[in-house]
């Protein structure tokens, strides 16, 4: 038996085998631990002045409909979860347990079924999804402290995201209501699924979401050669190296570093309506800030076409374009805000003023907690040649770039605002992977295209929320889906 605190190495072996049953996460590159300085505190002052860089006030308009953005962090939700992690403790990262499934699989809006989660579905009509409230009929269901009765609570931690959970659970109880009746061409087409309408509409569902994170968000953050590269290789069967077969699904150089990317497109402010523009936390010049964790009023509700791109709408409001600035809301964060220094490990001290804000905690997590390979040495790792440092990893004393910080500048250098060839092909594959892997995903479903919102064959998550939006009548006992609190 190992020591307490030790893995034996075929624990590790085991660990290390990729499967989508795998609950933790792992490495793709061995870790790389802070070397010179020897002392942290001298380490975390060479790597704070590079996240002040980052600070800025302004918002950039780039190409992408900005609620991307807030559709990343939803695809985010469905596929990692580090609950265990301290802040600023190095890890053993093969151990640390990835709460959700590996899966683009929606688990975060059906649970895991009504069997399993029944708080999760209407008691009155079978395989519906509880949704709405009669104080706001467009909100999440809620218990009656408030908190919203949904596969991840994450994700009613703004009024973006927490919509985007809405639209999904409306999306699916109108496929239910479609592929109910029996004699519909709907349910006709769709019987080599399952005889069961819930199982049908919930695969439909799941086909639907992974068709627009391949086809409109992969595209819309990666640049079109990378993601074509990535995407034929995959094709072929193989995996771009350094990956194997062996490699963990969820590498931590996508979950702690690559993928964050999207707190690189925020913007300070979001126009939601013609009536409603708010900040991302704060409350500014008047305009209130996003709601979290708490009941959504209509005021904040969001029409889809100023944050994604709707059939015959006007153009929505854009993302930043990936690179090395980042909004200032997001150098405090409310919920992250601290009164005392932080002692951690090894003597490690991180000032007040910095533990709100995501840009210095995502550089220190990279090099005190997950102890990543450096943005050279992954690049090294994967066949291309390495960037150059910027200015401000010069002045910040900086030989070797933090890897997420690389993947933003890589975007912002050479893929004009979009990932490149480090970051664009872990970011793809990744995702791309992970569907690949499913083989009860869109991607073996020969020739199927979207069928509910579709024009033609351009499908988004826009045309899926105008659909819901055109067709929500249809359900006439919808008011007896919301939460009996």
């Amino acid at each position: 038996m190992p020591h307490h605190g030790m893995v034996t190495n075929f624990e590790r072996l085991h660990l290390r085998l990729a499967s989508l049953n795998d609950p933790t996460f792992g490495r793709l590159l061995p870790s790389n631990p802070v070397r010179l300085p020897a002392d942290p505190n001298e380490a975390r002052a060479l790597l704070s002045p590079l996240a002040n860089s980052m600070k800025t006030d302004q918002d950039v308009a780039g190409d992408v409909p900005a609620g991307l953005t807030f559709f990343g962090q939803f695809l985010d939700h469905d596929i990692t979860l580090d609950a265990t992690t301290e802040f600023g403790r190095v890890e053993d990262v093969d151990l640390i347990r990835n709460v959700r499934t590996p899966t683009l699989d929606l688990d975060c809006v059906f649970g895991s079924g009504p069997e399993a989660t029944p708080f999760l579905y209407s008691s009155r009509h079978r395989g519906y999804l509880l949704f709405g409230n009669t104080v706001n009929p467009r909100d999440l269901a809620r218990n009656s402290d408030g908190t919203a009765l949904i596969g991840d609570p994450r994700n009613d931690e703004n009024a973006i995201v927490s919509q985007l959970q809405g639209y999904f659970i409306e999306f699916y109880n109108l496929v239910l209501h479609r592929v109910s009746d029996k004699a519909s061409a709907e349910y006709r087409a769709h019987t080599h699924i399952s005889e069961n309408p819930v199982k049908i509409a919930a695969a439909l569902v799941r086909w639907h979401y992974q068709w627009i994170v391949m086809n409109e968000f992969l595209p819309a953050f990666v640049d079109p050669d990378v993601l074509a590269n990535v995407l034929a290789i995959l094709k072929r069967g193989a995996l771009p190296k350094p990956f194997t077969n062996q490699t963990p699904f969820i590498p931590i150089e996508f979950a702690g570093a690559a993928y964050r990317f999207g707190h690189g497109t925020v913007q300070n402010v979001y126009r939601l309506s013609p009536t409603a523009e708010l900040t991302l936390f704060d409350q500014q010049d008047g305009r209130p800030s996003l709601p979290a964790f708490a009941p959504r009023s209509t005021a904040v509700q969001m029409d889809p076409a100023f944050q994604f791109r709707v059939p015959g709408a006007a153009t929505p409001q854009t993302a930043r374009p990936i690179g090395t600035r980042m909004a200032a809301e997001l150098f405090e964060l409310p919920f992250a805000a601290a009164t005392e220094d932080f002692h951690g490990e090894n003597g490690l001290i991180v000032p007040a003023a910095e533990l709100g804000s995501l840009a210095h905690r995502n550089i220190y997590r990279d090099r005190f907690t997950y102890q990543l390979a450096s943005g050279q040495q992954m690049a090294a790792a994967l066949h291309f040649t390495p960037i150059d440092r910027n200015q401000a990893t010069r002045e910040a004393r900086l030989d070797k770039i933090p890897l997420w910080y690389y993947c933003l500048q890589e975007a912002e250098e050479r893929g004009q605002g979009k990932l490149h060839e480090v970051g664009g092909t872990l970011v793809a594959t990744v995702l791309l992977r992970l569907i690949r892997e499913d083989r009860r995903s869109v991607w073996h479903q020969r020739d199927w295209k979207p069928i509910f919102g579709a024009v033609g064959d351009d499908f988004g998550f826009g045309h899926m929320a105008k659909w819901v939006d055109d067709n929500r009548g249809e359900i006439g006992f919808w008011p007896e889906l919301f939460n009996p609190r």
